[in-house]
């Protein structure tokens, strides 16, 4: 049995499922990877092996790494046995960064991201390749990296598979976050139904992979003190799709990360229109409602045409019209409303709120105004 050790991280090779025959010793063997010092580099298993599990023929190689909050074990295979001019594959995961070393000067590669059925490719042209948050994936559920170049009609690849560690169900549940009040985001989370009780979560998000990560200023703690929500201020660049990672410890055992894209904008719950006024008329008998859209921070102009408006009127004595039938409410996407059959004798309240028809704006409703009042009071009905 072989154990490479990775700071305070032990990996056994009884733990992991990739194995090759081998009937010569490898001096690799007697080597601990340089990789286990700094970030992870995928080991050599050719693929031209046979999988198997006979005792007394199997060697691997293995590194389990702690990267910046993560815990993953990467395997590496080579498409043309040992000789494959691509090799010593290097992965940054959080940066999602991609280096690789090549005895053959390749003037192009194409290198490749694969989660599940999604996959991302781009060419580069030196050896080095970075997705960026606009392209990439969450790995937390495992992801297959992967080069290929062409040399005299010959095709060769490397690719390396990255799998997350970490006791099933650990990781955090119903993770999700919620713009408001502009510039305000809080994020919730539950505990992993298998999570030690001993275990504390950690969030981070990163706006850019050129961009250190930035972790949680502000967390909210249940009765035992676990971290259970986040609070940020000031956030920034609403238009952009940012990149959230939840890692966690515990004495007990490993605990599984969770990461996700997200477009801040979608998750926004847009404030109320702005500077809303009522002018009506007796003939003919109708009241004309007008309004600013909400105020946002990443709009640039009038953003005219880029928001639909749900009107709410209601006789403000029998209360018609209530908001659980707000499917029946009218909408529109200019900032003007003309409410017809309009009653001299009645008094009406009124609440306009928005969404995102079009443009980089949340489709989901915002908050309701609060209510105006116009009309005559309800003593004449």
């Amino acid at each position: 049995m072989i154990k490479y050790f990775c700071g305070s991280t032990t990996a056994s090779v009884s733990s992991i499922s990739i194995i090759f025959e081998s009937q010569t010793p490898n001096p690799k063997l007697n080597e601990i990877p340089a990789f286990c010092k700094e970030e992870v580099s995928f080991l050599s298993i050719s693929k031209n092996k046979r999988m198997a599990a006979t005792l007394g023929l199997i060697s691997m190689f293995c590194c389990v790494m702690l990267f910046p909050r993560l815990h993953a074990v990467i395997l590496y295979t080579e498409s043309n046995s040992s000789s494959s001019p691509i090799a010593n594959l290097t992965l940054d995961p959080v940066k999602l960064k991609l280096t690789w070393d090549s005895s053959v000067s390749f003037t192009e590669y194409t290198c490749c991201m694969e989660v599940g059925q999604r996959f991302v490719c781009k060419m580069v042209y030196n050896k080095t390749c970075m997705f960026s948050i606009i392209q990439a994936k969450p790995i937390h559920k495992g992801a297959l990296f992967r080069v290929q170049a062409m040399h005299n009609h010959t095709l060769y690849s490397a690719e390396g598979r990255f799998i997350p560690q970490g006791m099933n169900g650990t990781s955090v549940e119903n993770f999700s976050c919620v713009i408001y009040n502009i510039s305000f985001m809080n994020c919730t989370w539950k505990a992993g139904r298998n999570a030690p009780e001993d275990t504390q979560y950690f969030l981070f998000l990163q706006y850019s992979k050129k961009e250190d990560e930035q972790e949680c200023p502000h967390y909210i703690r249940d009765a035992p003190g676990r971290h259970i929500a986040c609070s940020f201020q000031d956030v920034k660049d609403i238009k952009k799709r940012v990149y959230f990672l939840v890692n966690g410890s515990s004495n007990e055992s490993e605990i599984q990360f969770y990461d996700e894209y997200i477009k801040l904008y979608e998750i926004e719950k847009l404030t109320p229109p702005l500077n809303i006024t009522v002018n009506c008329s007796e003939d003919p008998a109708e009241c004309i409602v007008r309004w600013k859209r909400p105020q946002l921070s990443h709009m640039e102009g009038s953003g005219d045409g880029c928001f639909e408006y749900q009107i709410d009127i209601r006789n403000k004595k029998t209360n018609a019209n209530p908001k659980e039938s707000s499917n029946e409410l009218p909408t529109v996407t200019k900032t003007s409303f003309t409410f017809q059959n309009y009653n001299v004798k009645k008094k009406y309240t009124l609440q306009i709120r928005a969404k995102g028809d079009i443009c980089r704006i949340s489709q989901n409703w915002g908050e309701w105004s609060e209510p105006i009042e116009f009309g005559t009071d309800g003593d004449h009905e």
